[in-house]
């Protein structure tokens, strides 16, 4: 049986494909010019503005027979509860009721986003496509017991009846205190596993919290980390016996400045809500650290900032040629580091990924960076 890699039906459209071709592997970055920096955050405000979840629902709906455009909620809205009622069997939540009137699609309680994939009659790849392009977030973190039970039931054809059913009996099951089993193979358990119970059997065992998600993800992170610590400690002015202090340096040489502001009641954001929510500060780079709770979304900007950083400061740019090459290396590099853990690649339409790899392109990126991070930190 092939392994389904999700990414790889992941094709670029015209909008991505401009974004590609022109914001991340156009013209260099020169950051000595505010009008390049600001070039970078207006196409991942713009991104950020797009209603990505409603052009899909309203695309899945108009493949179902209800023609209908992203502006089209109440229509939607009308529809989605009806298949609530009829296929699932119960109200449309008010958080997707939400989503459909313009709030930003939550992540956290990940039944709603699968319910939501049952109730509009994906399948398990359309599903694994859906969550990446419009949920923007990762799809079947198998070490998730929700998402175990929603990646077998939608890969073996299951009814929601069946998952609503594995997801009450799992309930109680209790997580392992060791992750001593990759995700991959995992993955691949579940999907040669068609008989109902012997996969709640397996599930039983192989299910764990948060702390014990992503474990190679969060050793690269220690890895890249130490590289970055480093850089700090060979600065004089960095007390190396505190360790708070020590990552609050290493956040102002990721973002150059030490701690971030919140954004004020009635403020207009100066970054993309999705660039800047979730990003490490000293207190969760803390927790990442100590093996405590950090969600994915955490998780992967902070690997893919530090090795942003890491890579840059090995290899600076100079000539065009020297941005085209490193560019390219990175890119290729970041991608490789971000499969082997099992976090989504490198998605152009995400405004984090859209900017990372635009001061990636740039005759100095770092610092480009920590342009793009001074209209956070002055909040």
């Amino acid at each position: 049986m092939a392994e389904f890699d999700p990414i790889s039906e992941l094709t670029r459209g015209e909008i991505t494909d401009e974004i590609f071709s022109n914001a991340c592997f156009g013209v260099p970055v020169n950051p000595d010019t505010a009008e390049d920096v600001l070039a970078g955050i207006q196409c991942a405000m713009e991104l950020d503005a797009r209603p990505v979840f409603l052009e899909g629902l309203a695309a899945r709906l108009t493949e179902l027979g209800v023609p209908c455009e992203s502006d089209d909620t109440e229509i939607m809205l009308a529809e989605i509860k009806r298949r609530y009622k009829e296929i699932l069997g119960k109200p449309c939540p008010k958080a997707v009721q939400n989503w459909i009137r313009g709030i930003t699609p939550g992540i956290t309680n990940r039944i709603n986003n699968y319910e939501l994939c049952y109730a509009i009659e994906l399948d398990f790849k359309q599903t694994a496509l859906f969550f990446q392009k419009h949920f923007l977030t990762l799809p079947y973190n198998v070490k998730s017991r929700t998402d175990a039970v929603f990646c077998y039931c939608l890969y073996h054809r299951k009814s929601y009846e069946t998952a609503a059913k594995m997801l009450e009996d799992s309930n109680g099951f209790v997580p392992q205190e060791n992750a001593h089993t990759a995700t991959a193979q995992i993955m691949t358990t579940i999907l040669q596993t068609g008989d109902d119970a012997a996969f709640m059997q397996y599930l039983s065992s192989h299910c764990y919290n948060n702390e014990q998600q992503f474990q190679q993800a969060r050793q690269i992170i220690l890895n890249e980390l130490e590289q970055v610590r480093q850089t700090v400690l060979a600065d004089a002015a960095a007390d190396s016996h505190s360790p708070d202090r020590l990552n609050s340096a290493v956040i102002s040489e990721l973002f150059g400045y030490r701690y971030q502001s919140a954004v004020k009641a009635g403020d207009k954001p100066k970054l993309p809500k999705r660039f800047a929510e979730s990003l490490p500060n000293d207190v969760t780079l803390g927790r990442i650290i100590k093996g405590q709770s950090a969600s994915y979304e955490l998780l992967r900007k902070t690997m893919m900032l530090l090795r942003f950083y890491n890579f840059y400061s090995e290899n600076p740019n100079g000539s065009r040629d020297e941005i085209t090459g490193n560019l390219l290396d990175f890119y290729e590099e970041l991608d490789a580091m971000l499969n082997a853990c099992g976090f989504a690649q490198i998605y152009f339409c995400h405004p984090f990924d859209c900017l990372l790899m635009y001061c990636a392109n740039s005759y100095d990126p770092i610092l480009t960076m920590h342009l793009v991070n001074e209209r956070n930190s002055d909040l």
